[in-house]
């Protein structure tokens, strides 16, 4: 039920996320930097600018890998303990607005779950296992 939450919450914020990217003449020339001034505009705090860059891009090579956004910002959560899902969810989610504007809006439930891949930060955290797929509808008369 949790999920379902964050991802309702998170349909919502793609909204606000998508218009900040689809205006090129207010993007800083820097991806870089365009991803830690949308963190700081979302109010995600970082201690370090290049570990929250590396942390972002990390995020969008396991979408690339065909890790679904939801594990992704599963990992994001566990792996930096400041992080609630929420803003593992906003982080995540401005990452791919930035990074991999192709996974905006993916739908977590609509991807195999893919094999493990590396820890989201240098914190020895391995990734956690996916959860197994929900069960089919059943058939209504």
């Amino acid at each position: 039920m949790r999920t379902l939450v964050v991802l309702a919450g998170l349909t919502a914020f793609i909204g606000l996320a998508v218009p900040a990217q689809a205006d090129p003449d207010n993007a800083a020339p820097n991806p870089d930097a365009s991803f830690l001034a949308a963190l700081d505009k979302a109010g995600i705090t970082y201690g370090d600018g290049s570990l929250a860059v590396k942390v972002g891009k990390r995020a969008c090579d396991m979408m690339n890998e065909g890790t679904p956004q939801v594990d992704v910002i599963k990992q994001v959560s566990s792996a930096n303990s400041g992080f609630t899902v929420d803003g593992a969810a906003k982080f995540t989610m401005i990452a791919a607005g930035v990074y991999c504007p192709e996974h905006m809006g993916q739908a977590a439930a609509t991807h195999e779950p893919a094999p493990a891949s590396q820890p989201l930060a240098p914190n020895g955290l391995a990734p956690e296992p996916p959860p197994p797929p929900p069960p089919p509808p059943a058939a209504s008369p």
